[in-house]
């Protein structure tokens, strides 16, 4: 999958699944080949192994002892978040969709709890996902509980099913001029290895700080102190806001509002500006996760366009 053969690595997890069908392991891996590829319908029914084999939470084992949801209308749902910030973000363009037909309490990270109550008011939500045990009030008659991102299963099983419309809201952060602002992030990743696959430089962004029309805001979360003051020294402006260290993301959410456009790599900003319908150049390695897809744009959000590195730079 790495290497952005995701048909060849489908062919190879089948032959392992027709020699084991029990064993998880090569389900989840084709799953993750699959939504590389855009082969919706199958990828998610392979998705959900992801329990079996320990690479998802099942985090609806603690929720009151309630079955997973099979889609059944007219319920109450627990949905709960897993995986990081952006994926979070991400899955949470279905709950609109299951707000139509059911109602639905939510457990989130505790630094989207903001962002979500303003996006779904009305909606108990609980920014408690990552605690061992559950927290909140058992007193909502749940019927049912599912991972925020098994929604897929029932909502994006083509790529028609992607409405790619804004469904978060945010206040725009207060400016000071009427300059054309542009946001800009240049690191994401945690592991040694996704930083470096997921980082363009400061350094490298001298082109487009030549726009002297333009207002540059950082939406860095990592510490970036040194990398300013190193383009400042060179006459370039990055503003900088501590709301971005905030420990709730709705302080960034407002920052990214108030951009006209962001630039970014791949990281969490890009969900954000994304699901806030805020336009966003994407920069993406040669071979990025399966949520930027292999070739084509990014399904999830029509905000966002995706600029892919060439396999040979």
């Amino acid at each position: 999958i790495e290497a952005g053969e995701p048909q060849k690595a489908i062919e190879i997890f089948n032959r392992a699944i027709k020699a084991d069908p029990t064993f998880a392991l090569p389900h989840w891996n084709l799953a993750l080949a699959l939504l590389e590829s855009g082969q919706w319908h199958q990828a998610w029914d392979e998705y959900e192994y992801g329990f079996d084999c320990k690479m998802r939470i099942d985090r609806g084992l603690i929720i009151a002892g309630k079955p997973r949801w099979n889609g059944t209308p007219g319920k109450t749902v627990a949905i709960y978040g897993e995986q990081g910030l952006g994926d979070e973000i991400m899955f949470a363009s279905m709950i609109p969709e299951v707000l139509k037909t059911n109602n639905v309490v939510i457990e989130c990270h505790t630094r989207l709890k903001t962002l979500f109550e303003k996006a779904f008011p009305g909606v108990p939500c609980y920014g408690v996902r990552e605690d061992k045990e559950i927290s909140w009030p058992q007193n909502h008659n749940i019927d049912y509980q599912i991972s925020i991102a098994s929604l897929g299963k029932f909502y994006r099983r083509s790529l028609d099913a992607f409405p790619g419309t804004p469904y978060l809201k945010a206040d725009s952060a207060p400016r000071t001029n009427d300059k054309f602002r542009i946001g800009l992030s240049w690191t994401g990743g945690q592991k040694a290895g996704r930083v470096r696959k997921r980082t363009v430089p400061l350094s490298w962004w001298k082109t487009i700080l030549n726009n002297i029309g333009c207002e540059f805001i950082s939406l860095q979360y990592t510490d970036c102190d040194d990398e300013i003051h190193l383009m400042e020294s060179m006459g370039y402006e990055i503003k900088q806001f501590p709301e971005i260290k905030a420990h709730d993301y709705y302080e960034t959410a407002k920052l990214v509002k108030s951009c006209d456009l962001v630039i970014s790599v791949c990281t969490s900003v890009v969900h954000l500006a994304g699901a806030l319908g805020v336009p966003c150049w994407c920069m993406t390695p040669d071979f990025p996760a399966w949520r930027y897809q292999n070739s084509g744009r990014m399904p999830w959000y029509r905000s966002v366009r995706l600029y892919r590195q060439n396999p040979n730079d």
